[in-house]
């Protein structure tokens, strides 16, 4: 990790965020504000949020705006989701060659977490001595501890196969003090101790952060986010009972589920009541808002609508299943129907706001629900199947009846593939699950098209054509091998970089 050290040994600084306003401010601060900010609670505060703001705005090319991008590039990588063939943006994660090169993506998401951890391991190292409220200390160690285990989870569960494959693989780093140019880069923890860091860090933000504390933003961590990414992590570290034990307490304190037009609203705006966790977005604070124009395949004033869905998805939903009326065949927003002769099948899910930015949604009920379910599932705790239904009886889906087992687990798997399209689950639950990636072939090249114009008079007019239907055109890996669990393909690599510069990787 030296390159990195020497890389970030200021970086804890770079960006400030303004609590009230969530307005971000790029102006790096001077060496005086340096050596001063941790001082005060305040000053702690501050890192904390600037933080926050770097790694969901900051910009490496258009495909990559934050931490976001990681989620979308997890998604591009899975069973469901079908890159159009010519848009910009995350066609090498589409076809399994954007981490196994080693650059770009991985930079990425090794740079903003390792970043992210520094920071944190500053305020760690300051606050409990920084002049200020002991109540407001106690919340933003509680953050920092949080946003450290968040950063650990997303590295146990990208960086190595399924903590049961290989419990004592080798997989990335653990830092828990503030990193300078004269540190020691890190050897490789092993999976099992990332994600017991990401546990333990978790656990000592939930002991921090008070029940009764009220965040001014959706973005801050409160009670509830830590009790989600608690329940995540043990999910994803196959401690079934604590993961029961993790959601169980926070569907006790939020279990909306949102209806049908809130559902069909364009899944924007942290201020639904299902999302637990998100980034907001205004005018003035917009990066992440460009990752819309992959996940907004139905509005004209996306650019790229990129990220389609596979015909055979669509199948999977039941009939009266609100979502499967979201998923549809049409040519792209911008083009003209009379002159186009492809379509794509467009899942409405996200929409622009006005003024082309959107929020970003992390957490949502739903994903506990189904955690929920999986870990009881796990324990044949018969509560597991209720949970499932809970969430199908939202969407109006058809209940699951006398399923148990493995059979559960599979339903339970696919509703999350269902529910959670596009929110950046698709790699982890193919890895973590030990599965493999799934896709085939459209059958049908040509399809009938009904669309509606209006005549000379202004009268609107049904009329029909043949278009060529798109499906998914990545079915093997890059080197023509069918695709398989626990493949290589499906990992996050160390960048070349850093195992160039780090002896002791």
């Amino acid at each position: 990790m030296k390159n990195y050290i020497k890389y970030t040994k200021v970086l804890f600084l770079l960006f400030a965020l303004g609590l009230a306003s969530c307005e971000l401010e790029t102006s790096p601060t001077d060496a005086i504000e340096k050596k001063e900010v941790f001082k005060t609670v305040a000053g702690n505060a501050k890192v904390l949020n600037g933080s926050w703001g770097q790694l969901m705005e900051t910009f490496n090319t258009f495909a990559n705006p934050g931490f976001g991008a990681i989620l979308r590039a997890n998604d591009a990588m899975g069973n469901d989701v079908v890159l159009q063939t010519n848009k910009y943006g995350f066609g090498t994660h589409y076809q399994f060659s954007a981490l196994y090169g080693k650059g770009g993506t991985n930079s990425q998401s090794w740079n903003l977490a390792y970043k992210t951890i520094n920071n944190m391991n500053n305020i760690l190292f300051n606050v409990d001595d920084a002049q200020g409220d002991a109540g407001e200390r106690r919340i933003v160690k509680g953050q920092a501890y949080a946003l450290r285990g968040y950063m650990y989870l997303h590295l146990a569960s990208s960086y190595t196969f399924a903590i049961d494959n290989n419990p004592d693989a080798p997989s990335v780093p653990i830092y828990l003090e503030p990193t300078t140019a004269k540190s020691q880069p890190g050897k490789r923890a092993t999976v099992t101790e990332v994600y017991n860091q990401a546990i333990k860090d978790l656990e000592e933000a939930l002991a921090l952060i008070p029940e009764g504390y009220a965040r001014s933003q959706k973005f801050q961590i409160d009670q509830n986010v830590v009790l989600g990414l608690l329940s995540r992590a043990n999910l994803y570290a196959r401690n079934w009972e604590k993961a029961k034990e993790y959601s169980d307490r926070l569907l006790l304190k939020a279990n909306y589920l949102m209806n049908e037009s809130e559902y069909k609203a364009g899944f924007n705006d942290v201020n639904n009541r299902e999302w637990i966790w998100g980034h907001p977005q205004t005018p003035d604070q917009s990066n992440a808002s460009y990752q819309f124009h992959f996940l907004d395949v139905t509005s004209k004033d996306s650019y790229y609508y990129s990220f389609n869905a596979d015909p055979y998805f669509k199948e999977l939903f039941d009939e009266g299943d609100y979502r499967k009326s979201m998923i549809n065949w049409a040519p792209d927003p911008s083009a003209d129907i009379e002159k186009t002769s492809v379509v794509w099948m467009r899942y409405g899910k996200f929409k622009f706001k006005a003024g082309q930015i959107a929020d970003i949604v992390l957490m949502r009920t739903a994903e506990i629900y189904l955690i929920n379910a999986e870990a009881k599932a796990r324990l044949n705790n018969g509560d597991a199947i209720n949970k499932l239904n809970d969430v199908k009886r939202a969407r109006n889906a058809a209940l699951a009846d006398n399923v148990t087992g493995n059979d559960l687990l599979e339903a339970i798997w696919l509703e999350r593939r269902k529910e959670l399209f596009g929110e950046g689950f698709a790699l982890v639950d193919i890895v973590r699950n030990q599965k493999t990636v799934v896709r085939k072939k459209y059958e049908h090249e040509k399809i009938e098209y009904s669309y509606v114009v209006k005549d000379e008079e202004g009268n609107e007019v049904t009329k029909t054509k043949t278009m060529t239907a798109n499906g998914h055109y990545v079915l093997n890996f890059p080197d023509k091998s069918p695709f398989v669990a626990n493949s290589p393909y499906y990992l996050y690599q160390i960048p070349n970089v850093e195992e160039r510069e780090n002896p002791n990787l």
